[in-house]
């Protein structure tokens, strides 16, 4: 029963809901590279859904000041799985990645240093790169950013290079990493009470309200996603991948929704919106640049996944976390006790 308990504690904290983005946005890469959807790619679909697990399970560890103000029920689940264990699946992530990108290629052998830089820089006490405003952004943003590439670079053979002779892909690639960067903006504001109080300097914490941040949030949101159709077009891309610029609708709507909201729980809800926003977006994206069946089915896995995980409440950001006020976890060396 202990174990059991343990084990549900580590994959609320390593958070499935969150781990979808990065290897869709691989997908895109690889479907850009018009490289078949073979084993190889399925090594790279698994490096990259452990590369953001690897970094919750990091950041649920060293982000405990903070989110005993923002998720005081996660210092419960921190305590109940113990800092040692997620600390071994962090390490045990990022050897199994090792061993993944050395059997995809060359460039995702390269790709896996700077990987590893990402997930322990971006909260480290010794970088903390999430405190720095623009920096820790752009680093957020490489949760897409970084995937997207290793797809695009994925050859016939472990050195090959795809070459290209356009820069669509180069544009695409660009607008992913400004795409995700406009979204660590929104994913902060419901984060703006703690992250002021630890001294963390995001964009939305450096403003000086929370309903600023939301303003600022909303608007890059809705310039990213009504930015894409023009991109479309500017860059001479297939008209048909102009329809995931119908996200714009929901996005928007979600946007509106987070200036309008007042409490925690209020806001916490629209960032989990948010990612079903991005999730399908991602989706419509694949498909934009290579339709077919097994594209459209990768956007509805995706999506079921992320359902299932909200209806079995496996996260560590549900509604009842943010609420709960009875989460006592000695913080004041940075982490949870192991037991």
């Amino acid at each position: 029963m202990r174990r059991m308990t343990r084990f549900n504690a580590v994959v609320k904290n390593v958070r499935p809901r969150t781990l979808l983005v990065s290897p869709l946005s691989y997908c895109v890469g690889v479907a850009v590279a018009d490289h078949r959807f073979d084993l190889t790619v399925l090594f790279g679909v698994l490096f990259h859904v452990l590369a953001p697990l690897a970094a919750n399970a990091h950041n649920a560890v060293t982000d405990l000041v903070e989110d005993g103000k923002n998720v005081p029920g996660r210092l419960k689940l921190v305590e109940t799985a113990g800092e040692g264990l997620l600390k071994g699946v962090l390490y045990t992530c990022l050897g199994i990645m090792l061993v993944l990108s050395l059997l995809i290629s060359f460039a995702q052998t390269l790709l896996w240093v700077f990987s590893v830089f990402l997930v322990l820089g971006y909260s480290s006490k010794r970088f903390r790169l999430k405190g720095r405003p623009i920096v820790g952004m752009a680093v957020f943003s490489m949760a897409v950013t970084e995937p997207y590439i290793a797809g695009a670079l994925l050859g016939d053979s472990w050195w090959d290079i795809p070459h290209y002779d356009s820069y669509q892909p180069v544009a695409l690639g660009v607008f992913l990493f400004c795409w995700y960067f406009a979204k660590g903006i929104m994913k902060n504001v419901p984060d703006y009470a703690g992250d002021k109080e630890a001294g963390l300097r995001t964009i939305p914490a450096l403003l000086p309200s929370q309903l600023a941040g939301a303003w600022v949030a909303a608007v890059a949101t809705t310039l990213v996603y009504a930015a894409f159709p023009v991109l479309v077009l500017l860059a001479d891309m297939p008209d048909r991948l102009a329809c995931a610029g119908v996200m714009v609708i929901p996005a928007v709507a979600n946007m509106v929704s987070m200036v309008r909201a007042r409490t925690p729980v209020e806001y916490n809800l629209v960032g989990q919106r948010d990612m079903y926003v991005s999730v399908v977006f991602l989706g419509l994206l694949l498909f934009g640049v290579r339709p077919s069946v097994g594209t459209a089915l990768i956007g509805l896995l995706a999506v079921a996944v992320m359902a299932g995980a909200d209806l079995s409440g496996s996260d560590s950001r549900v509604s009842r976390h943010i609420t709960r006020l009875d989460a006592k976890v000695d913080i004041s060396s940075g982490g949870g006790r192991d037991r």
